[in-house]
């Protein structure tokens, strides 16, 4: 669905969004933090100055939200929430953080896990089939069967760490935003997921030597 010309921000925060399902590579892309910081300010006010975060950001959002519940009409739905949310804490004057991106992934994983909780179940957070290629030459390398092994291993807190860096795209701050930490300490999350995957991966190629030696 095309938008209509000169949209309200309140109809680019509802409206069906056109770039749902969008391509890795325009998820890859950062915007520059000195144009955020210019376009927050204004988007209050400003219908175009919404509409280019709202562009940027939108496939970023879906697909972060998606890769967790698999259900596309669900996540449309907490994709435009989050939207909507961002869109009244810029016209309140609440929004006082600078890392918008970071904001945004942070209400829609609060908004994901409420859903989880209210359906009462649990989803996979990590289905590398799924996944656009990781932007890591570590992820990037690995055999996927292997990878899913390993992570299955790991304790949560390491998988949702490495998903939301490797496999999400998200950048040190974006990641600790999303987590409620700061970027350094986000880093030394990571480094310990990272060295907790590499051992997984060590321990799961010696088994399959062994039992190729076994056989």
């Amino acid at each position: 669905m095309q938008p209509p010309a000169d949209p309200t921000p309140a109809a680019r925060a509802t409206e069906p969004p056109r770039a749902f399902g969008g391509s890795g590579a325009a998820r890859a892309t950062r915007m520059d933090p000195e144009l955020e910081r210019e376009l927050v300010r204004a988007a209050g006010r400003d219908a175009p100055a919404f509409a280019e975060l709202y562009d940027f950001y939108l496939p970023r959002i879906f697909g972060f939200v998606q890769r967790r519940l698999r259900d596309r009409s669900v996540s449309e739905d907490i994709t435009a929430m989050t939207f909507e949310r961002a869109l009244a804490a810029l016209r309140g004057g609440r929004f006082r953080n600078d890392a918008f991106g970071g904001w945004l992934y942070r209400v829609a994983a609060n908004a994901v896990i409420d859903h989880v909780r209210a359906a009462r179940r649990l989803t996979v957070a990590v289905d590398t089939d799924a996944l656009d290629p990781a932007p890591d030459a570590l992820a990037a390398a690995l055999d996927h069967d292997d990878l899913q092994r390993a992570m299955a291993g790991l304790p949560d807190t390491h998988r949702r760490v490495l998903a939301l860096r490797f496999f999400d795209d998200l950048d040190p701050a974006e990641a600790g935003a999303v987590l409620g930490c700061s970027r350094r300490t986000f880093a030394v999350k990571l480094h310990r997921a990272v060295s907790a995957l590499r051992a997984a991966l060590a321990a799961d190629a010696i088994e399959s030597l062994e039992a190729s030696d076994v056989a």
